[in-house]
């Protein structure tokens, strides 16, 4: 259509043209303008024909549009039934009968319970009905067990009304007792019985606060069934108790009798010792003895207990035999030994809910109430022990904690003290007998016993923490945070013709759960590091890798690592030595091939060959 009115367009334009010459020249006919009018008429008729078939061509456009429009109407409706579908299958999967909750009994126990009952399941029984005849069989079982438990409740009521009645009847003879007693005071003094000591023993006893007499209830029941070598006992004076208790009544009478006005004035006249005067422990505390395996030493923990911050505190002390040479590593070793029996119990909190809050009161902080006890070396208020007085804490993860199991928790506590008091005390002949270079080298393997030595050890001294750090060694790096642990360092001298081989060793203060760190230096034609020589490195982690689980009992880790560095230094020697122009040391240890390679292994580790050990990498 578009060419048709092109046509027309240029028709009806000569036309016009030529009637503009005509008229120009003035020769106008008639004939010429009707024709030209004439286009008119096709020009309309063809501009109709263009508009019908732009209308017929709309029209098929909006019908397409609708069946378009139809069909994506459609996908969305099935895309929408198919989100729905997956939802409600999600549903259906996470659906789960309220039973899986319960805690049922095992297949063993219920053929055992409902089968010797004549309640033998149909196997023809479906899984479904199989899982509702075990329920019913389980809910039966619970409401016997209901009607059981309802039946020995009210025994023990019974039972507890029984006690109660022969307890007052009991009472009810201690005045006729006591009255027995005195009188028969020189019956036991010309006999020479011990019934006046438990009687004074007991009197000092109920003075004690309710932290420490059911500490020293539980100590003294595991002393008379003798499940650990200790002694505790019981110190101050009962004299010290009741004028205590006397001032704590005198004290809380005038506080009540007095205002809010008097009570500032008071507060704004107080001493600067104020800390101090409020802050006392209770006049008695117990003392706990606890003896080394051989005798030689004895362990004492003084534990008291504070009123104000409503707290135990245990210090540890060392009888003078344990702390003869008053060596580096026996002080921090001797600070840090309660420390590190749990984790994050470092005692460097008061434990117990709500003490920040009481102590604001006062107008002190819980640091500075630390740094008293720290300061007058009345110990420290670790967690453990808290349970063992069955005092409610609160760790600083906000867990809320009371122990209700003293017995046992008592006994692992006490197992975890002595397991870290034997290893402290064989650590500690270790470091002295190193010290004095008392050892017998011969004396020491690891399980078997390889050829002799040939280095030997000539200097064992202890250095600064400093002086440690200062060596450039990858383990330095590579180390965890402190963590509130302590280290003390050493230094060892290893000689072996002209080589010369430093040791650095830090002994960690939570020993044996960190075992000692060696670091490595060798003086033989130059100086050889971890860092510079891979076999040194290799000698580090030889030594560093000894576990005390790979030792026989009572095992003495420190001189196992030294003997394994000793002669990790010899092989060094040996196999490096044969590789150097002027041979100065040969080969003296039996090895399972022969090395003569430049590699980084070297043949530390030896294995049994028929009745001789040989090395091997």
């Amino acid at each position: 259509m578009e060419d048709v009115l092109n046509t027309q367009f240029v028709k009806l334009k000569e036309a016009m043209d030529n009637l503009f010459e005509l008229k120009s020249s003035g020769h106008v006919s008639d004939f010429k303008q009707s024709s030209g009018a004439l286009m008119f008429v096709a020009l309309k008729h063809s501009n109709r024909e263009v508009k019908r078939n732009i209308k017929s061509g709309r029209d098929e456009l909006h019908l397409q549009k609708s069946k378009v429009d139809l069909s994506r109407l459609q996908l969305q409706n099935l895309l929408y039934e198919v989100s729905h579908l997956k939802k409600e299958i999600v549903r259906c999967q996470k659906l789960k009968s309220r039973d899986t909750y319960l805690e049922l009994l095992s297949d063993k126990e219920y053929a055992s319970k409902f089968s010797a009952n004549g309640e033998e399941m149909n196997s023809d029984m479906s899984s479904h009905k199989t899982h509702l005849y075990r329920l019913e069989c389980e809910l039966r079982l619970r409401k016997e067990l209901d009607s059981q438990y309802n039946a020995l409740l009210t025994s023990k009521q019974e039972l507890l009304q029984a006690n109660l009645s022969q307890t007052q009847r009991y009472l009810s003879f201690a005045p006729a007792l006591r009255t027995l007693q005195d009188s028969t005071k020189p019956l036991h003094d010309a006999l020479q019985l011990s019934l006046d000591v438990e009687w004074k023993l007991n009197s000092i006893v109920k003075y004690l606060p309710r932290a420490l007499y059911i500490l020293f209830i539980n100590l003294k029941s595991l002393q008379r069934a003798k499940e650990f070598p200790f002694n505790s006992e019981i110190v101050g004076f009962e004299n010290d108790a009741q004028m205590q208790e006397l001032l704590l009544d005198t004290e809380n009478t005038l506080k009540e009798r007095r205002n809010f006005a008097e009570k500032s004035n008071v507060m704004e006249s107080v001493p600067d010792n104020l800390l101090g005067r409020l802050l006392k422990p209770h006049p008695l505390y117990i003392s706990l003895v606890i003896e080394s395996p051989d005798k030689s030493s004895e362990l004492i923990l003084l534990i008291r207990y504070w009123e104000l911050l409503k707290c135990v505190t245990v210090r540890a002390q060392f009888s003078n035999n344990a702390l003869t040479n008053n060596a580096q590593g026996d002080i921090n070793l001797a600070n840090d030994l309660l420390a590190h029996l749990y984790d994050d119990d470092l005692g460097h909190d008061i434990p117990v809910p709500g003490i920040e809050y009481e102590v604001t009161q006062l107008q002190f902080n819980e640091e500075e109430c630390m740094e008293y006890l720290v300061k007058n070396g009345y110990g420290k208020p670790y967690c453990w022990l808290q349970s063992m007085c069955s005092i409610a804490t609160i760790d600083k993860k906000k867990f809320f904690k009371h122990e209700l199991n003293l017995h046992k928790w008592i006994i692992e506590v006490f197992q975890r003290i002595s397991k870290r008091w034997r290893s402290w005390l064989r650590l500690n002949q270790q470091i002295r007998g190193l010290t004095y270079k008392d050892v017998d080298m011969y004396t020491l393997r690891e399980n078997i016993y390889p050829e002799g030595l040939s280095c030997s050890l000539v200097q064992w001294t202890a250095i600064s923490h400093e002086e440690f750090n200062i060596q450039n060694s990858d383990l330095l790096n590579n180390l965890s945070p402190a963590n509130g642990i302590t280290y003390t360092s050493y230094r060892a001298v290893i000689v072996r013709g002209s080589a010369k081989m430093e040791c650095f060793i830090r002994i960690p203060s939570n020993y044996p759960l960190e075992i000692p760190l060696w670091i490595l230096s060798v003086h033989w034609n130059g100086r050889h590091t971890a860092m510079n020589n891979a076999a040194i490195k290799m000698m580090e982690f030889w030594t560093n890798s000894l576990r005390p689980k790979q030792l026989e009992k009572n095992h003495r880790l420190l001189y196992s690592q030294l003997f394994r560095t000793i002669y990790s230094f010899d092989i060094f020697l040996e196999t490096e030595g044969a590789m150097q122009a002027t041979r100065e040391y040969n080969k003296e240890k039996p090895y399972i091939s022969t090395f003569t390679k430049r590699i980084r292994l070297r043949p530390y580790k030896y294995i049994r060959k028929g009745s001789m050990y040989t090395f091997k990498q």
